[in-house]
């Protein structure tokens, strides 16, 4: 997940009243408490995207993964038959395209367990931000009640001024006391590089050492040939 969003979500999750203090002195905590909850379903929406971007990722893998492991499976067979047909060069061939697939396969395996790590990551930050955005709206519908309840008409305040503005301010004043309350609850890497004359040299060593793992896989399957050929 990028870092951007991911920074947006733990704000999201972590973030306390703080955030809401200054911009409560201009706006109603009402229409604040809802701007967050949109906000929450959101950066929800954009995970659950870079979720499915994910999983994507991950059946193209699985597929490569298991293309790459079936044919190395029947180039080992091909070997063995060009080596019964005495044909060492095609048996070669098959041995360098295996050795290239065994290269491969790990770097494979490791981005395939990367995006897994990254889906769990994903579905852990959805879970969270639909409790999060339960929470505000429970509060969201806690502070809509005490202000339903708070008398506004004339007639109130006239005959019992002590429970009309007054206590209207003091709840006002309570349900975002509460909404504060819950919310509160809430070095570089160097680059190697060497000379051209290093690279061609760490290149040939490279060349020497996949050409030693063929000629020790030919002679291995031609020695398990020639056993069962004895047996």
């Amino acid at each position: 997940m990028p870092d951007s969003l991911q920074d947006r979500v733990a704000r999201l999750i972590s973030g306390t009243a703080h955030a809401f203090v200054d911009r409560m002195e201009n706006l109603a905590p009402e229409a604040t408490m809802a701007q967050a909850i949109r906000e929450i379903e959101q950066v929800a929406s954009e995970v659950r995207g870079e979720l499915g971007t994910i999983e994507a990722a991950k059946y193209q893998l699985v597929l490569r993964l298991g293309k790459l492991t079936s044919e190395h499976e029947e180039l080992r067979g091909k070997a063995e038959l060009a080596i019964k047909e005495q044909r060492d060069d095609l048996a070669i061939a098959c041995l360098e395209r295996q050795t290239l697939i065994e290269d491969q396969l790990p770097v494979l395996q490791q981005s395939l367990a990367s995006q897994r790590e990254r889906a769990q990551e994903c579905e852990r930050y959805v879970r969270a931000l639909l409790a999060r955005k339960h929470e505000r709206e429970s509060m969201l519908n806690g502070y809509l009640a005490i202000r339903r309840s708070i008398p506004r008409n004339v007639g109130d305040s006239e005959s019992n001024p002590y429970t009309s503005e007054r206590q209207r301010h003091e709840k006002v004043e309570e349900a975002e006391s509460a909404f504060d309350r819950a919310l509160a609850q809430e070095p570089g890497s160097k680059s190697i590089s060497g000379t051209t004359s290093d690279t061609m040299k760490l290149r040939e060593i490279s060349e020497l050492h996949r050409k030693k793992r063929i000629d020790e896989r030919l002679t291995e399957l031609k020695y398990e040939q020639s056993n069962g050929k004895a047996t």
